[in-house]
C-alpha cells in the first residue's frame, strides 16, 4: 500500500538548494532515534548530515562511468558475429536509441517525479519513513532512479562497506540520499537540466538487471523477447518495466506455459478477467503500469482505452531460453587464448567490450565443417537419414567417397586451413560437431579440440624428413635406398601395408609412393637429430617434448611423434613458401569499446626451415600425388579441375595412416598465387575416432587417401572453383636438372639400361665435386664383365650385420623372381608400379660361376605384349604353424631409438671398383609432357606388379608405425622347411614350381592383403589364412576403386610377370 500511496501523489514542484535535503534528512534522523529508542537535538541532524557525507566518492566519476560490456568476435570481413565473451549480457544504448515508451513505462513505475526531482524524492521518503516508525519496516520504498543508480556496485558512487550484506540499511539510504542530490546538481550544472536527466536515465537503463543474466534494457529485450526496443508492444514494454523491482520473484518463465503449438504462453486475465481469474506476479505489474500510461504518467505516452484493453488482452509470448551459440566455436576458443595475452594489461575480454577482427574464413569454415561432417556423422545415420542429410546439404557428387565409409566407424574428424603467407587461420574444425552432444560417445568427444591436441600423423611426417635430408646434403630426389624389410631392432620389423619388397628404389619413388623402409634407412643417413631440429625451427611441438624424434630414433621417421594437426599444416606451408614458415594466428585487429584500434596484426612472424631448394624439390615430389601423369596411382584420386575452364591445378599432398591405423590423416597445399591478395592455402585433415580405437569394422579398412584425403580433395574443389592457378615456382638459383640412371640415380654409365631427368640442389648432382651418390651405385660386375644388380652396393658400409643379413635374403628370393615370401617377416619380393625388373638381372649366387641369370629382364619383344598364357595351378597352403602370442604395448606406444649407435670411423681409403668410368652427362633435353593416353581396346587385364597400359596399379596401403624395442636383435633361422623355394631355373613363360607344403611362397595378390597392423608377430599365422579369405577382403578394397578388370596378366621373360600399368585399386590405401 505505501507504493501505491506514493505513486497516487502529485508530483512536486522542483525546488534548489539544500533545504528540501535537510528536511529530508531531519526525517531520516528522526526515524534514527525512534529506532534507537534516544532523543536528538535540532543539532543533531545537521551532525549526522556531516558525517553521512564524510566519506562519499566525488560524483565526477559519473564522467569516467563504464558498463561491463560484452566483447563481440567477428570473422575476417567483420560482418559475420562469431561469439561473445561477457560477464553480463548488456548492450550499451544511447538516448536517443531508447524509444519514448520505454522511458515512460520505466519512469511511471520506478520514479514519477524524475524530470523534476533533485534526485530523491521527499514524498516517498516520508512514507517510507511512516512506515518503519509504525513497525512495519524497510520495504525498499523511496527510491527514485537516480537512488537506484548511484547504489549499484558497478557505478563506485557509494563506500563499499554500506553495500556489502548486512550493512546498516538507515545509513546506506542516507549516503544513497545525499549521493543521489550530488549527482543531480553535478549534472545539472555541467550540461543543464534537461540533458543532465536524460544522461541519468540512460546509465540507468544500461545498468539496471533485469533477470537472466541481461543487464540494461536492450539486452532485456532480446532475453524475453527476441527483439529490438523499438519492436517492443506496449504490453511487453511494461512487463520489462516492472521486472527490475525483484527480477527473480517477477520472473515471467516461471509462469509460463506452452501451448498446443510450443509456443511459451504466461497467462493473463486480460480487461475483463472471469470470476475467480488471478494474474500472476508479473502480469499484475505488468498492468498497473499500463494503466499508469492511460493515467497520463507518461511524458510522451498516453494509452487510449482501445490501446489499453488490447495490452491487457495481449498474450505475453516469451521467446523461450536462447542459449549462447558460437560460430566456429572451437576457433574462438583458440583465438581467446591469444586474445587474453594481448589484453593481460587490460580490461578483461568478459568485460571490456572490445571488438575483434579475426582471421576466419566463413566460406571457408563452412566448408570444412560440412565436409568433415560428411566424413563422420553423416556415414553413422540410418539409410532414410543419411539420403536426406546428403540432399540437404548438397552432396551427391561426394557420394562416391561417403557411401565406402559407411560402417567403418570413423566417429571424429578435425581440419585446419591455414594462409602459409601470413598465417591466417581461415578455417579451423576442432571436432565433428561441437554442439552434437546428442551422439556423443566414447568414440566422439565433441567439445575436445582435436586441432590443437596431439596426434600422430604417421606418413604425413615424412615430408620433413625427406626436406631436411635434402638441406643437410644427405639425400637428393634421384638416392638409392632400398625398400627390404629389416630387422633394425629386436621384434621391429616395420613394413609395408601391402607386405611387398621392392627392392632398390629412388627418393622420389619412396617419398612419392610413401615406403616405410627407405623412410627409415633416410633417417638413418640424415639423422634423427637433423630432423628434430628441423622440426622445432618449422614451430613443431611433440607431446613428448622437444627431444621426442632424437629419443625416438629411427621410428620417427613413419610419423610415430604425436604433433598439432594446426602447426604440421602450418609447416607444410613452408614447402610452399620457399622454406620459411609461418606462424598461425588468429586475430588481425581489436578495437576498445569506443571504435579505438589498440591492435592491429601487423607482419607475420616467420622463421627459415629449410632451404628454398630443399622445399621446392620437396613440394615438386609430392606434386606428383594430384597429377594422373606423374602417378596413375593416385593422381586421379587427388586430381583437382577447377581452375578457370576447368583447368588442371596443381597441388602438393601427403597422406598418413597411424599404428593400427588409429588416426587417418592428409595434408597438403597450393602454390604460392600469383595474385598477392589471394592466400596461399595449406590444409590439413584428420580422421579417427576420441578414444584412439582404429576406425575399422570386420573386414572394411580405411586408408588417408580415402577418407581424409577426399575431405581434403573436397575442400579444395569448392573453395577453390574457378579461382585463377599457379604452379609451385622453382627457385631462380641452386638447382641443376641432370641426367641420371634410371635405378641407381647416379651417373649413368656401362650398367645404364635407362636414364631419367632429376632436379639436385647445385653441387649435389651425379657427377659434381660433392655428388652425393656414386656412379653405378647399385651394379656390380661378374661372370666375365656382365653387370648384375646387386643390393649390397647400396647398403652403407658400415650397416649392421642384420641389416646386411637381410639384404642378402631379399637378393636371394629375387634372383627366384616376384612373389617369394621372406619366411619369417611375411614379405614378399616385387617390382615397382609399372616396372619389369629391377634394373637388371640380380646378382647370381655364384658370380664366377656363373649361370645365366633368372628372372630375364629387358623389354619385350616387337610387337607389343606376348601371348597371355593360363595362371599357374594354384599351389597348395602351407601347413600353419602356431602364432606367437603378442606382447601388450601400452598406447600410445613408447618409441625408443631403434638405429644402433654409430661409432665415429675414418673415412675408407677409396677402393677401384670393378667397374668402368662412368661416360658424361649426355646432353640433356627437356622431359616430354606426358598425356594420357586413351585405355586400349579390348582393356587388359590387371594384375599388382607389371601390367599391360591401360590399367592402374594398386596403390599400397599406409603402413602403420610400429614402435622399435631399443635392442638389435639378428633374425631368427629359418624354420626347416619353411625357408625359400629350393633353387632351379624358372623356365620361359612356364609356371613356378609347386612349393612343398612347408614353403613360404605365396602370390603377390595375397600378401598384399594387410591383416595385422602393429605387431609383426602375427604375421605368420595371417600369412596362412584361407586364400579365400584373402580374396574376400581383395573385393572389399576393390569394390570402390577399380572399374575395370582383376584378372590375369600373361607371363614373359622367364617366368616374371608381364610388364604393364598397375590396377587402380584406390579408396582404401593411403600415400
Amino acid at each position: 500500500m505505501a507504493l501505491a500511496r506514493a505513486l497516487s501523489r502529485p508530483a512536486p514542484k522542483r525546488t534548489g538548494g539544500m533545504v528540501p535535503l535537510f528536511l529530508g534528512m531531519v526525517i531520516l534522523g528522526i526515524a534514527v532515534v525512534f529506532a534507537g529508542g534516544g532523543v536528538v537535538a535540532g543539532g543533531t541532524a545537521s551532525a549526522t548530515l556531516a558525517a553521512l557525507a564524510a566519506d562519499l566518492p566525488e560524483v565526477s566519476r559519473f564522467e569516467q562511468l563504464r558498463f561491463a560490456q560484452p566483447t563481440v568476435v567477428y570473422d575476417r570481413t567483420g560482418t559475420v558475429e562469431l561469439a561473445r565473451f561477457q560477464a553480463e549480457r548488456r548492450d550499451v544504448v544511447t538516448f536517443e536509441e531508447v524509444p519514448e515508451l520505454v522511458l515512460d513505462a520505466t519512469i511511471a513505475v520506478e520514479d514519477r517525479s524524475f524530470w523534476s526531482n533533485e534526485g530523491y524524492d521527499p514524498n516517498a521518503i516520508a512514507s517510507a519513513v511512516a512506515d518503519l516508525v509504525s513497525g512495519g519496516g524497510d520495504r525498499g520504498g523511496g527510491s527514485t532512479i537516480t537512488q537506484q543508480f548511484v547504489r549499484s556496485p558497478q557505478v563506485g558512487l557509494l563506500p563499499a562497506h554500506v553495500l556489502t550484506p548486512g550493512s546498516d540499511t538507515l545509513l546506506r539510504k542516507g549516503k544513497e540520499i545525499i549521493q543521489a542530490a550530488n549527482l543531480t546538481e553535478f549534472v545539472t550544472e555541467a550540461y543543464g537540466p534537461e540533458e543532465g536527466k536524460e544522461r541519468i536515465v540512460t546509465a540507468y537503463l544500461n545498468q539496471i538487471f533485469y533477470g537472466h543474466s541481461a543487464y540494461g534494457i536492450a539486452a532485456a529485450a532480446d532475453v524475453y523477447f527476441g527483439k529490438e526496443m523499438a519492436e517492443l508492444t506496449p504490453a511487453e514494454t511494461a512487463l520489462l518495466a516492472g521486472l527490475p523491482q525483484s527480477p527473480s520473484t517477477l520472473d515471467p518463465y516461471r509462469f509460463a506455459e506452452e501451448d498446443e503449438s510450443g509456443r511459451l504462453i504466461v497467462p493473463t486475465c486480460g480487461s475483463d478477467p472471469e470470476p475467480g481469474c488471478e494474474n500472476v506476479p508479473p502480469i499484475v505489474r505488468r498492468d498497473f503500469i499500463l494503466r499508469s500510461l492511460a493515467d497520463g504518467f507518461g511524458r510522451w505516452t498516453t494509452l487510449t482505452d482501445a490501446q489499453l484493453e488490447a495490452a491487457l488482452d495481449e498474450p505475453v509470448v516469451l521467446i523461450g531460453e536462447q542459449p549462447i551459440v558460437f560460430k566456429a566455436p572451437h576457433f574462438v576458443w583458440a583465438m581467446k587464448a591469444d586474445l587474453d595475452l594481448l589484453l593481460s594489461d587490460r580490461e578483461p575480454a568478459e568485460t571490456g567490450g572490445y571488438r575483434i577482427i579475426t582471421t576466419l574464413d566463413m566460406e571457408a569454415q563452412s566448408l570444412g565443417e560440412k565436409f568433415i561432417e560428411a566424413a563422420t556423422i553423416l556415414p553413422q545415420m540410418d539409410a532414410v537419414d543419411y539420403d536426406q542429410a546428403i540432399e540437404a546439404r548438397n552432396l551427391r557428387q561426394d557420394r562416391e567417397w561417403i557411401d565406402p565409409l559407411r560402417g567403418v566407424g570413423i566417429h571424429n574428424g578435425a581440419m585446419s586451413a591455414l594462409d602459409y603467407k601470413t598465417g591466417d587461420i581461415l578455417a579451423y574444425v576442432g571436432s565433428a560437431g561441437y554442439y552434437r552432444e546428442d551422439i556423443a560417445s566414447e568414440k566422439f568427444d565433441p567439445k575436445f579440440d582435436v586441432a590443437a591436441g596431439f596426434r600422430q600423423p604417421g606418413s604425413a611426417f615424412k615430408p620433413v624428413l625427406y626436406a631436411t635430408a635434402f638441406d643437410e646434403r644427405a639425400l637428393t630426389p634421384g638416392s638409392l635406398l632400398l625398400d627390404v624389410t629389416t630387422s633394425f631392432a629386436r621384434e621391429w620389423q616395420p613394413k609395408n601395408a601391402d607386405l611387398e619388397e621392392r627392392g632398390p628404389v629412388r627418393v622420389r619413388e619412396a617419398l612419392k609412393y610413401s615406403l616405410n623402409v627407405p623412410a627409415i634407412r633416410a633417417i638413418d643417413r640424415v639423422g634423427p637429430d637433423a630432423v628434430g631440429q628441423a622440426s622445432a625451427r618449422a614451430g613443431l611441438n611433440f607431446l613428448r617434448g622437444p627431444n621426442h624424434i632424437a629419443e625416438g630414433g629411427l621410428s620417427s621417421a613413419i610419423g610415430t611423434v604425436e604433433v598439432r594437426l594446426v602447426e604440421l599444416t602450418a609447416a607444410y606451408g613452408a614447402l610452399g613458401n620457399s622454406g620459411v614458415v609461418t606462424a598461425p594466428r588468429t586475430i588481425l585487429e581489436v578495437q576498445d569499446e569506443n571504435g579505438a584500434t589498440i591492435f592491429q596484426a601487423n607482419e607475420p612472424v616467420t622463421n627459415r626451415v629449410w632451404s628454398p631448394q630443399a622445399a621446392w624439390l620437396t613440394a615438386d615430389i609430392l606434386k606428383d600425388n594430384t597429377d594422373p601423369a606423374e602417378n596413375f596411382i593416385w593422381g586421379p584420386n587427388f586430381e583437382l579441375n577447377n581452375g578457370p575452364d576447368g583447368a588442371y591445378r596443381p597441388a602438393a599432398v601427403k597422406t598418413g595412416t597411424t599404428n593400427d591405423i588409429r588416426d587417418l590423416t592428409t595434408y597438403g597445399l597450393l602454390p604460392l598465387p600469383n595474385d598477392p591478395a589471394e592466400p596461399a592455402l595449406a590444409i590439413g585433415v584428420w580422421l579417427g575416432n576420441s578414444d584412439h580405437e582404429p576406425p575399422t569394422v570386420g573386414d572394411a579398412e580405411i586408408f588417408g587417401t580415402q577418407g581424409p584425403g577426399q575431405v581434403w580433395r573436397a575442400f579444395l574443389r569448392e573453395y577453390m572453383d574457378g579461382k585463377p592457378v599457379a604452379d609451385f615456382e622453382r627457385p631462380d638459383k641452386g638447382l641443376v636438372e641432370s641426367t641420371i640412371d634410371a635405378w641407381s640415380g647416379g651417373t649413368p654409365g656401362e650398367w645404364t639400361r635407362a636414364t631419367e631427368r632429376e632436379w639436385f640442389i647445385t653441387g649435389t648432382e651425379p657427377g659434381s665435386r660433392n655428388a652425393i651418390d656414386e656412379p653405378g651405385l647399385l651394379y656390380r660386375q661378374a661372370c666375365g664383365g656382365r653387370w648384375f644388380v646387386d643390393p649390397l652396393q647400396a647398403e652403407r658400409d658400415d650397416a649392421p650385420d642384420q641389416w646386411r643379413t637381410d639384404v642378402r635374403s631379399w637378393t636371394e628370393r629375387a634372383r627366384r623372381g616376384t612373389g617369394i615370401r621372406h619366411p619369417e617377416y611375411g614379405t614378399l619380393t616385387t617390382y615397382m608400379w609399372g616396372a619389369r625388373d629391377w634394373g637388371g638381372p640380380i646378382i647370381p649366387a655364384d658370380p664366377v660361376g656363373c649361370a645365366p641369370p633368372s628372372p630375364s629382364f629387358g623389354p619385350f619383344p616387337s610387337g607389343g605384349l606376348p601371348t597371355p598364357k593360363p595362371d599357374a595351378t594354384e599351389e597348395p597352403e602351407r601347413t600353419p604353424r602356431p602364432d606367437p602370442t603378442p606382447t601388450p604395448r601400452p598406447d600410445p606406444t613408447p618409441t625408443p631409438r631403434a638405429d644402433p649407435t654409430r661409432e665415429p670411423r675414418p673415412d675408407p681409403t677409396p677402393t677401384p671398383r670393378p667397374t668402368r668410368e662412368p661416360r658424361p652427362d649426355p646432353t640433356p633435353t627437356p622431359r616430354p609432357t606426358r598425356t594420357p593416353r586413351p585405355d586400349p581396346t579390348p582393356r587388359p587385364t590387371c594384375r599388382p606388379n607389371g601390367n599391360p597400359p591401360g590399367c592402374r596399379p594398386t596403390p599400397p596401403p599406409e603402413t602403420p608405425p610400429e614402435t622399435p624395442p631399443a635392442e638389435p636383435t639378428p633374425t631368427p633361422e629359418p624354420t626347416p622347411g619353411g625357408g625359400e623355394d629350393p633353387p632351379g631355373e624358372d623356365g620361359g613363360g612356364e609356371q613356378q614350381p609347386t612349393p612343398p607344403p612347408d614353403s613360404d611362397a605365396r602370390t603377390p595378390g595375397e600378401a598384399a592383403i594387410y591383416r595385422d597392423r602393429h605387431h609383426p608377430a602375427a604375421l605368420p599365422a595371417q600369412a596362412d589364412r584361407p586364400r579365400r579369405m584373402a580374396r574376400r577382403r581383395r573385393v572389399a578394397h576393390l569394390q570402390h576403386g577399380c572399374k575395370r578388370c582383376l584378372g590375369t596378366a600373361p607371363t614373359g621373360g622367364s617366368g616374371s610377370r608381364a610388364p604393364s600399368e598397375d590396377h587402380k585399386r584406390i579408396s582404401n590405401t593411403a600415400l
